[in-house]
């Protein structure tokens, strides 16, 4: 159900910046499905959820704004979040900034979604 909570924002079908982005989100499929399965120690799919809106459920009248993944070009893959506007940031690869191997990425995932600082520390 979080998949389709957290609308992610494509670019255009067949630019190199989609290309990025699959390769990203795919990851964050991975990761999201190891946490709800409950191997990703503390974080749960209720942390995601906090972590980009604010809160652990979604409301019993859906939220006043879709939550929505946004990619964003950074020099790390630490995800940010506005929780005001319900969006998560995730971090794309480039030639400079290779994605991380898996287990590193998810590790970046696991200390964004266990702390309360949107990734800004």
């Amino acid at each position: 159900m979080l998949t389709h909570l957290l609308n992610p924002q494509f670019s255009a079908e067949g630019s190199n910046r989609r290309q990025r982005e699959n390769s990203t989100y795919t990851l964050f499929i991975k990761y999201m499905r190891e946490a709800a399965s409950g191997r990703r120690g503390a974080v749960n799919l209720g942390s995601i959820l906090r972590f980009a809106t604010g809160t652990e459920e979604e409301p019993a009248l859906g939220f006043a704004l879709q939550p929505s993944i946004q990619f964003m070009e950074s020099a790390n893959f630490l995800p940010t979040a506005n929780t005001c506007i319900n969006r998560m940031n995730l971090s794309l690869p480039d030639e400079s900034n290779p994605l991380p191997l898996q287990e590193e990425l998810f590790n970046l995932f696991d200390l964004a979604f266990c702390n309360t600082f949107f990734g800004l520390e």
